[in-house]
């Protein structure tokens, strides 16, 4: 995956346990903030056609690479909610699905 040029009109994906969100992937970007340094960021256009940009963890990130995710491709997202570790350090599980586009040939 490659990063694009900003997307302008963007809304952030906040979701709730159980919350799904899918769309076809349109570009990727970071972002800076006084709490997390720099954050990636994936933007992803909705059947409706909003683009929703979803911060990215440490799991996202792998997921993605993992699964061969490509601009174009089709990514369902799900937060499963927060979990809490042995250690008494919470985080937050998603789930990761990546439909890859089919080219014609």
């Amino acid at each position: 995956m490659t990063e694009n040029q900003p997307i302008k009109k963007v809304t952030y994906w906040q979701p709730s346990a159980g919350s799904i969100i899918a769309g076809i992937i349109q570009s990727t970007g970071t972002s800076n903030s006084l709490l997390y340094n720099e954050q990636k960021i994936l933007f992803l256009q909705e059947n409706n056609g909003a683009v929703v940009g979803i911060d990215l963890n440490r799991y996202l990130i792998h997921s993605l690479k993992q699964q061969s995710a490509a601009l174009g491709d089709l990514v369902t997202v799900t937060f499963e909610g927060k979990e809490q570790k042995n250690n008494g350090r919470s985080f937050n599980r998603y789930t990761l699905l990546v439909d890859k586009v089919v080219s014609p040939v």
